[in-house]
């Protein structure tokens, strides 16, 4: 029985390769790859030339209808259809050849050892396996060489939609927490690219398939985001008589690419288990190691979410650094403006009842994050209200320390700042509480009775507080109370402490 297995394979071979080379005729593969290949030099060519959503999509659409129209060759439509066809032709060859293994395998099962020796008189014992079947048949061979056209058309469909889908990109301006419509469209592309080279059953050609994609993903989609988050600003006219309407557009525009990479970030980790089923579920000819390989190509793509992440946390700072910073200042001057830390009783009252800095403070920020707060993604609004919080923080410590105080004042202080940290805790889901901890530490040693009350904090027999504040930190803030003596705040502490860690 296992020689007529070894005659069905050598048959298969024939006709199997007889009928691939009927469909690479009536396919017209060959020709289709040697136009392809020059479309690709083409595009290759002005990959220099950044991709710009174009202004006017139906010409886009003109365009790329006159494109395919004017060389039926290479229609996207029937070039998807094509790749459908490999990826089958793939599949069921694997399945050929994995059910020829099982059954050359149980037959060399019950073969005695002298007729196992039989099986490969005569043959050249290299090319075969040890259940007898050649290890890589002449079909084997011609598929594969199949599959590398597949490979090229892949990438070239590839890079041909995810420009379509850059040229076609927009967004809902009335829509909160936005993203454009390239993401879906981009990873739409990806999932199904990856879910039909799943079907071919090949480790190699989805090896292969991943890196294209990979590639694809930094060289025409990530650096779509940076030209973008680098000419948002100056594509729109900030000079003229809408100059403040083009400067919010802008803004909103580069949030909308924060948004992207956000959700990018997300459909990317997202993206192995949703193909996970599909890995499991597959036709493979060596199971256990083929999913294997085939799992971790897939985690790869964990790499370019990193690369996403680290130009989303860049493009963020640099919000904040540009945007937000500059307006914290003014924020704060507004926000005290006739506003004392030094109160009599009746002024401390009064000023518990106007709540004047607590108010200003909440109605400016309010103001200042609004647009931020309706536009971006909640991941991108809280790392914005995170890093923005170092800026705040680090102004109102500034603010702090040239700032006089009585024990009236001292309390209005500490009311001011746990009111600021409940509001800003209202208006993100996850506020690091920690970023105001020294402003916490100011505010308790603001609010002594005496100086000397410092070593209930601070020494061998001191609560357990890590304080933040240096020794010379300390003392400044005491010195801050006009009601402490100077000479008792100086003798708190020998010159030569430091602080605590």
């Amino acid at each position: 029985m296992l020689r007529v297995i070894q005659r069905l394979q050598e048959e298969g071979d024939k006709q199997g390769i007889a009928i691939l080379d009927r469909f690479l005729q009536t396919r017209k593969l060959e020709s289709k790859l040697v136009e392809i290949q020059c479309l690709m030099i083409a595009m290759l060519r002005n990959s220099n030339t950044p991709i710009r959503s174009s202004p006017n999509p139906s010409l886009s659409n003109q365009n790329d209808a006159s494109d395919s129209s004017s060389n039926s060759l290479v229609d996207p439509r029937q070039l998807d259809a094509n790749l459908y066809e490999l990826s089958l032709i793939s599949q069921r060859t694997v399945l050929f050849n994995g059910f020829m293994n099982e059954r050359a395998n149980d037959e060399m099962d019950v073969l005695a050892s002298d007729e196992q020796a039989l099986v490969l008189k005569g043959k050249e014992g290299r090319f075969y396996g040890t259940n007898g079947l050649l290890i890589s048949s002449g079909l084997t061979k011609r598929v594969k060489e199949l599959m590398n056209s597949y490979l090229v058309i892949d990438e070239y469909l590839l890079k041909k939609s995810i420009n379509k889908a850059i040229q076609l990109d927009d967004f809902d301006t009335s829509a909160q927490h936005v993203s454009s419509t390239c993401v879906d469209d981009v990873f739409f592309i990806l999932k199904t690219i990856l879910k039909r080279t799943l079907s071919a059953s090949d480790p190699e050609i989805i090896s292969s398939t991943v890196r294209n994609l990979l590639k694809a993903l930094e060289n025409q989609y990530l650096a779509h985001f940076q030209t973008r988050m680098s000419t948002v600003f100056t594509a729109h006219d900030t000079t003229g008589r809408n100059a403040e309407r083009a400067i919010e557009m802008a803004k909103v525009n580069y949030m909308v690419v924060l948004n992207n990479l956000d959700v990018s970030i997300d459909y990317t980790h997202r993206l192995a288990k949703e193909l996970q089923p599909d890995i499991t579920n597959g036709i493979w000819l060596d199971e256990e190691n083929d999913v294997m390989r085939v799992t971790a190509s897939i985690d790869k793509f964990e790499g370019i979410a990193d690369k996403f992440n680290q130009l989303l946390k860049h493009g963020i700072g640099q919000l904040v650094n540009q945007i937000l910073k500059p307006r914290i200042r003014p924020l704060y001057q507004e926000s005290y403006r006739e506003v004392k830390y030094v109160l009599e009783e009746d002024e401390y009252n009064e000023a518990d009842i106007e709540e004047r800095f607590i108010k200003r403070f909440r109605q400016g920020f309010g103001r200042l994050i609004q647009v931020y707060k309706r536009t971006l993604t909640e991941n991108n609004f809280n790392t914005l209200i995170s890093l923005l919080l170092d800026v705040i923080t680090a102004q109102w410590e500034r603010i702090v320390v040239q700032t006089r105080f009585n024990q009236y004042g001292a309390l209005r202080f500490d009311k001011d700042l746990r009111s600021i940290i409940l509001y800003l805790s209202s208006i993100t889901e996850w506020l690091p509480r920690d970023k105001f901890t020294r402003l916490n530490q100011m505010s308790i040693i603001l609010n002594f009775e005496e100086p000397s009350e410092i070593y209930d904090f601070w020494g061998t027999k001191s609560s357990p507080i890590n304080w933040r504040l240096t020794v010379n930190e300390v003392k400044k803030i005491l010195a801050l109370r006009l009601d402490f003596e100077s000479k008792l705040v100086e003798n708190q502490f020998p010159l030569n402490a430091t602080s605590k860690e």
